[in-house]
């Protein structure tokens, strides 16, 4: 038996750029480093660059940490055939301060933003 990796289709390392890519996107988006978000996610800083890169593949249970860390959906990261709605970059970028704080932080910040707003 044989431990060899089989080599990777053209539409895997295609779809592997394109998760790596979103990720990078999204981190951008987020303000977030790369070293931050690798220790969010429990990584390196050097698995992180590969799986931005696309020149490792990024297991589902990891995808999620980095999805929890950025502050977005899981789904964000994968192809759907749908636009998924651009989101502005600060919004990004409180959705993914929001995903650090604890529950009593994100009650305070879900009254902040109702008092702002006038809307509870």
């Amino acid at each position: 038996m044989s431990n060899a990796k089989a080599p990777r289709s053209p539409s895997d390392i295609a779809f592997d750029n394109e998760v790596g890519a979103r990720i990078r996107a999204g981190r951008l988006a987020a303000g977030m480093t790369q070293s931050v978000l690798a220790k969010q996610a429990g990584v390196t800083f050097q698995q992180m660059q590969k799986y931005e890169k696309g020149i490792n593949r990024v297991a589902a249970s990891r995808l999620s940490s980095i999805a929890t860390a950025l502050g977005l959906p899981p789904s964000h990261f994968m192809d759907t055939g749908l636009e998924a709605p651009a989101v502005p970059a600060d919004a990004a970028r409180v959705l993914s301060l929001y995903a650090q704080c604890t529950e009593a932080q994100k009650a305070m910040v879900r009254k902040l933003l109702e008092s702002m707003t006038g809307k509870s």
